[in-house]
Formats: C-alpha cells, structure tokens, sequence
C-alpha cells in the first residue's frame, strides 16, 4: 500500500521530478511557463502519491524549496522534456555521493512539500521517519559498489525514459526447457463425489492496537484515529468499527474472524497475503512490531485451530517499512533477520520443521496443502522499489526466484498443481526488472501446473492476467485479496475462494464486506457482512480462464458500465469512493493494471 514511505528521503524526491514533463520555455510556443511547470510537478506529484485532493503550495515557497535542495537550475535548463525529470534524479544522486546535499535535507524539504500538498499539520513524523531511514541509506551512498546516477534512477523511477541497462537489473535465471507446451488447455473439471475446496484469502489487516473510538479522525497525520493524536479542537468523530482515514481497531479484527467461523464452516484452507502493521510508521519499531505480529497470529491460531494458515510477509512487518536487506548484511541494526525468526516460530503451528529454514533465510517457504496441492508462499517484498537495499545489490533476489523454479519442477514431476501466495503485485511499477521478468518466465513456462496466485498490497479488489512470453495468449490469473482495513477510502472485505479439488483450478471468488458508514451509525451492533459479489456470477463467466478474465480486461475500455460495475467492486461499494468517482485517467489506470505485469513493458 502506498503510504508516506514513498514521500521520505531519497526515493520521493526522484518520483515527484518525474512530473516536471516540460522544457523552461517562455517564448512564441506556448510552453508553458516555469510557474505553471511548478504548479503541474505539485499536481502530478499528488497524483502519482494518490492524494485524491490537494493544496498546492505557494509557487514561491516551492522555489525556495527546490532551492534548498540545489535543483533549481536543472530544472530551468534542462532542454530534453521527458528526460529533464531522469536529469534531475541524476544530479541529485551525484550531489549525495559528493556530500554535497544530505539524507536529512532531502527529507525535510520533501516531506514539507507533501504536509502542504495534503493540509496535514507539521508535525513530528517527518523528523521520526528521516531518523528511522537515515542510517540505512547514509550507508548505502557510502558503501555500495553499484551505485550510480544512471542505475538508481533505472531503480527508483520505473520509467521508460529513464531506464539504463545495468548488469544489476538485467541478469536472469536459466528457465528449464520441458512441459507440455504453453497451448495446452487447462482443464476444469471437477469430480462428482467431492464438494470443491473452499480457500479464505485474507489480506491487509493494519491493525490498530491504540485505536480509539471518537478520537480525532482528521488529525493531521497520514493516518489518525489514536489516543491522543491530533488536535483536541478537531471534531472527535472516530466510530466504533473504523474510519476511511484509519486502520481498523482490533476488535474488528476479532469480529471478523467469528464472523468467518460462523458463516463458513467448510474452509479447508486460508491464505494471508500480509499487512498486519498499521501505517503510524512514523513510530515503527521492532519490539511493537514483534508483539503485534505475535497478537495477531494469536488471533488467527485461535479462530481457526483446525485450518491450516499460510501467511506472507507484507512490506509494513518490517522495521523500517519496506526494507529487506541481502543475507549478506549481518549487522543487527540494518538485518531482518529479527522478523525472519520470529515468523519461523509462529509459523510451527501451520508449517512442517522442513520448511522453516527458508523462511529464517528470506521469509518465504513451500509446503504440501494436501498430496496433490503446492502451495509457495514467497517475501516478494525484497523487489520493492522503495526497499533501499536495491541500490547496494539485487542478485540476493535470485535465492528465492532458484526457489520457486525448484519447487515448480519439483510439483511437475510428481503430478501436482501449484498455488502461490506472495504480497507486492507484480506489474504496477514498484517491483523491479530482474524479479518481473524472471518471475513472469517461471509463469510462461510452469502455466499448466500454477492454478492461482494470490497477492495483497494495493488493497484494492483487482485482477491481474498474465501472458506467454513465447505467444503472447493469457495463461494464468492473479487475484488480489483487497483489505480489512479501509484505509483509504475502501469498505472492508474478506474473500472466498472456491477451488476445484482435483485440478485446484479457481472456480469462483466470493467477495464478502460490510458497509463502514452504516456499521458506525449503529456502534452496538456486530458489523452487517454480506456478499458483494461472486465473480462468476456478476460477469457471467462460465469458468475464471485466463482468456476470460482477459477479455473481461478489454471490454472494460470499451463498455463503462461494466467499468462501473468494476470500479464498485474494486472500491468494494465505499461512499466516499463512488462519491468521488474515477476519472479517465484513473479508468485507464484500472484497466492498464490488469493486464500488465512487467512494470517496464507497455499496454
């Protein structure tokens, strides 16, 4: 989920440059004026943040900022347009490695720049989230062998205009030859004297431990709704089962989980796709985020004692959000290693000893769901374009991509189907080239045999297809669980999938939610969960086939209102969200996203 990680430090500065898409003329074309450049960066710097409504700031005082920063004149004379953005990331990488600007300065002013943009009220999280980032990248300019102008903006950009080949992003595994072919139709049959399975995919808690009920829910932080975070004066308007500003309070998280227990007594299996910190990551650190792992694993155990629970990691588990170092770095103070053990420990409940030792290498394992069901859980998180250790090495990722290939031949030799089950959905500009690519040839070749992948992170309820790389036709689907908290702007939700339980093929996904408005209007009554939707049903499939869900893809440009049905279900029927609608852009958006799953590839 996109959170204030993408507005600290290095990283955010070199996104908002990309809005800057005009030469400094003002001259007999018509260019527009450097001023109104300014004013377009602000626009299309909230937009890429997903600040649905903003303030831009003074054109003065944002001058002065960029001063600061020493990138003014870059802006001014950059001569090449699309290219004046890649520029000026390179000049600020040089200006870093030559101490000639600091992580600190960075910070300051970028974070300013966005309390402006979003009316939030100065405060301290800005000097807390620059503390708590500011040795790990200090470290990286210092110490990293791979570390250039060119390469870091390849990284932290994602942008065909800025992209250098580097050995760094353009290595990739030997995929093995063999399989029956990428024509080959799968087959959805299923055996007339078993029932299907039924799978609960769950995905993006964020729970709030220090949920308050009529705390400030507008409190000029990124996320509110906190003992005594806020400005007393503000209404205190926060309800008793959540706000769309906030994470969700823990005894949601309680009722949701017998409320599943009692409404679905046939799952035979539950998927987690990750998230359960909440977004104050600001004050995130690895004592709070242990226990509140450890609770919330609890809760799960608890409610589902006979259930087998495949849990992955989500980018907020780690301690700073978003940061996954190689193996190779040992020290305490940067490793995650902390994490990796504390999940191999829970995770004995649900997991044979045979897995563990991968999961306390990179947090990522395989286990046997059943004789004839694979399921690979992956840490994809360490392809993250905001996990800072990208820009010291990433051939750390090859480990688990090894990983995934051996479990997938291994499944194919001895007859079994594949589910995977990971976090950071592919093909959205945030995870880099040399996991895409990989990750997508794995696809192309092990298609017959993965009947599901399962993601979480955007906490939106959206699809993914993904094609050959030999011909081009779509070969498998992913599906992203959405989220239980409705930050931002989201109702609640949890999935059931149902599963065919001889070729596991996905039969259905049944979406399940709460309206979040009409739950607060009545605190002392238990949220009313209900269907939204079965996926079958609403877009008349007769199968979930990859050929169908692509051509559900493109009948989406051209039919809006089954666009709009989309989008209902995408933002699982939030008020605010129908309230403010999708504007062409974010329909394109939408739709562009399900069929791309290599961020550096067009649609």
């Amino acid at each position: 989920m996109k959170t204030i990680s993408y507005y600290l430090v290095l990283a955010v500065v070199l996104v908002f440059m990309r809005s800057i898409q005009s030469q400094d003329q003002d001259d007999e074309d018509d260019e527009p004026s450097f001023d109104d450049r300014l004013k377009m960066l602000q626009k299309q710097f909230a937009d890429h943040l997903g600040i649905r409504s903003y303030r831009p700031m003074d054109v003065l005082k944002l001058k002065t900022l960029l001063s600061e920063l020493g990138i003014i004149d870059e802006l001014r004379t950059q001569m090449i347009q699309d290219r004046i953005m890649c520029g000026t990331c390179q000049a600020l990488i040089r200006k870093l490695q030559l101490n000639d600007i600091s992580v600190q300065i960075i910070g300051t002013a970028i974070c300013t720049l966005y309390i402006s943009l979003t009316t939030l009220t100065l405060s301290d999280f800005c000097k807390e989230i620059i503390r708590i980032n500011r040795p790990i990248l200090e470290f990286i300019v210092r110490e990293s062998h791979i570390l250039t102008p060119e390469y870091a903006c390849s990284v932290l950009l994602q942008n065909d205009n800025c992209y250098y080949s580097n050995p760094a992003l353009t290595w990739r595994i030997e995929i093995p030859e063999g399989g029956p072919g990428l024509n080959s139709k799968i087959s959805y049959r299923m055996r007339q004297d078993e029932p299907p399975l039924k799978i609960l995919h769950l995905s993006d808690f964020h729970v709030s431990f220090d949920y308050a009920v009529r705390s400030v829910s507008d409190c000029g932080y990124p996320v509110c709704c906190k003992r005594g975070l806020g400005n007393p004066l503000r209404p205190h308007n926060a309800g008793s089962w959540g706000d769309y500003n906030c994470d969700i309070p823990p005894w949601l998280l309680g009722n949701t989980m017998t409320h599943i227990n009692n409404t679905h007594k046939d799952i035979d299996l539950i998927y987690f796709t990750g998230d359960i910190i909440d977004h104050t990551i600001w004050k995130a650190s690895k004592d709070d985020n242990s226990r509140e792992i450890a609770s919330t694993f609890r809760v799960l155990a608890e409610s589902f004692p006979n259930t087998p629970i495949l849990p992955a990691i989500g980018n907020h588990e780690s301690v700073p959000l978003n940061v996954f170092a190689p193996p190779s770095i040992k020290e305490e103070r940067f490793s995650q290693n902390w994490l990796y053990e504390l999940n191999s420990k829970l995770l004995t409940q649900w997991i044979p000893p045979e897995s563990l030792t991968t999961v306390r290498s990179q947090g990522y394992f395989a286990i046997l769901a059943n004789y004839k069901l694979r399921v690979i859980v992956l840490n994809n998180n360490v392809c993250y374009i905001y996990n800072w250790w990208l820009l010291y090495d990433t051939r750390f990722l090859r480990e688990q991509l090894e990983f995934l290939k051996k479990e997938l031949l291994e499944a194919e030799s001895l007859g079994q189907y594949v589910h995977i089950v990971s976090h950071v959905f592919p093909g959205t500009r945030e995870c880099i080239e040399p996991w895409e690519v990989n990750y997508n040839s794995l696809i192309t070749r092990f298609a017959h045999i993965i009947k599901g992948q399962f993601f979480g992170h955007t906490h939106t309820d959206s699809l993914k297809v993904f094609y050959s790389k030999i011909d081009g036709t779509p070969n498998n689907v992913g599906y992203n669980g959405a989220s239980l908290t409705p930050f931002v702007k989201y109702n609640p939700n949890y999935k059931i999938v149902v599963v065919d339980p001889d070729t596991f093929d996905v039969l259905d996904v049944e979406t399940y939610y709460f309206n979040l408005t009409e739950a607060n209007l009545h605190p002392n009554r238990f949220p009313r969960w209900q269907l939204l939707y079965s996926m079958k049903e609403a877009y008349q499939f007769d199968q979930l086939s990859p050929e169908n869900i692509d051509m559900l893809a493109q009948n989406l440009f051209q039919n809006r209102s089954l666009f709009n049905q989309y989008w209902r279900y995408y933002v699982r029927d939030s008020d605010i969200s129908l309230q403010e609608g999708c504007n062409t852009e974010c329909r394109t958006n939408l739709i562009s996203d399900i069929i791309r799953t290599e961020s550096m590839t067009s649609v």
